[in-house]
């Protein structure tokens, strides 16, 4: 498992999330255009290209998973079940790297299926990396503008690429066939320069076979994400939680060092009077252990429009934090 640091992750800027289509777009003219594009000259950094979450201080530095993306060859594919701490990792990384310029951020969610949306998200947020900003044109959105197109403008556009630019893309997962299959070609045939995160809560079909014999992809699975006794320890403490040792260890063991187990276990235990006898208190699988968890938080914070629920249904991840949550927590 991961070394531990004892210094905490104090974040910078990350890239941005994606390109609304609901608003225009700019267009640096070059030599063809793409079937169904509209252009307009215009300059990267456009005030509609929302930032991406920033990571919270006090996140747990994960060393050892860190020096694993830095050493990537091309691909990182990252494939591990929800709630196994994949986004928090991906932006504490970035921050902890210093990557913040030359790294570009594109969370995917259902709406994003559709590959024009997808692919406008991807040029936008490489525009607002410093290498992707002097290289890569941007697009707005049209009724017929074709994802196969895009591809291979992107990467003629990308061609010329000398300094290091990273695109992580955070729940692949969500894209549909068309759009997997578009993006197997950027992966295949990306310059040496560019390197790709993929997040994903299961193996993606995008050719990677090829990658792994070739000693080109990087693989980061659950049981690499699992956190260890020392980690665990470190979690607690930045949510203001201080265990017995026996009592760590207990909740180690039955959460299997499960990220949101753990979390959710640190939630819970903020203010609470019996904390070893919380440890005790339940044991199982993760399902079950989940479900105790979230019983627990769900007694002391009810109702549909608590903090702590906007968080674990997901809207506090994509706005950026939750009041209520320990500063490490993640989706």
């Amino acid at each position: 498992m991961s070394e531990l640091a004892t210094r905490l992750v104090v974040p910078g800027e990350l890239g941005p999330s994606r390109v609304r289509l609901d608003g225009p777009g700019h267009l640096a003219v070059g030599p063809w255009p793409v079937r169904g594009a509209t252009a307009s000259v215009g300059e990267p950094g456009t005030s509609d290209v929302p930032a991406a979450p920033l990571v919270r201080a006090g996140v747990v530095s994960r060393c050892a998973l860190f020096r694993r993306l830095a050493e990537a060859e091309r691909v990182v594919q990252m494939s591990a079940p929800a709630g196994s701490g994949k986004t928090v990792l991906m932006r504490s990384w970035i921050a902890e790297a210093g990557l913040a310029r030359h790294a570009a951020w594109v969370p995917v969610d259902s709406e994003e299926r559709d590959p024009q949306r997808f692919w406008l998200s991807v040029l936008g947020a490489l525009r607002e990396t410093a290498p992707g900003a002097a290289l890569v044109r941007a697009l707005t959105a049209a009724p017929d503008l074709d994802g196969w197109a895009v591809v291979e403008r992107l990467l003629t556009d990308l061609a010329p690429l000398a300094d290091r630019l990273w695109l992580v893309i955070d729940d692949v997962h969500e894209l549909g066939p068309d759009a997997l299959r578009q993006l197997e070609l950027l992966v295949l045939r990306a310059p040496p320069d560019l390197r790709l995160v993929l997040a994903t809560r299961h193996d993606l079909r995008l050719g990677l076979h090829r990658l792994r014999l070739e000693g080109e992809l990087t693989e980061i699975r659950a049981s690499d994400l699992r956190f260890n006794v020392a980690e665990a320890r470190e979690l607690f403490a930045a949510a203001g939680v201080r265990l017995p040792e026996a009592a760590l260890v207990t909740l180690h063991e039955r959460t299997e060092g499960w990220a949101a187990g753990l979390r959710l276990a640190a939630l819970s235990l903020v203010g609470h009077s019996d904390p070893a006898g919380f440890a005790a208190g339940f044991s199982g699988t993760e399902r079950t252990v989940a479900e105790y968890l979230l019983d627990e938080v769900l007694d002391r914070q009810r109702g549909p429009n608590t903090c702590w629920t906007r968080c674990w249904t997901g809207s506090a991840k994509r706005s950026g934090g939750c009041c209520c949550a320990p500063p490490s927590w993640s989706g």
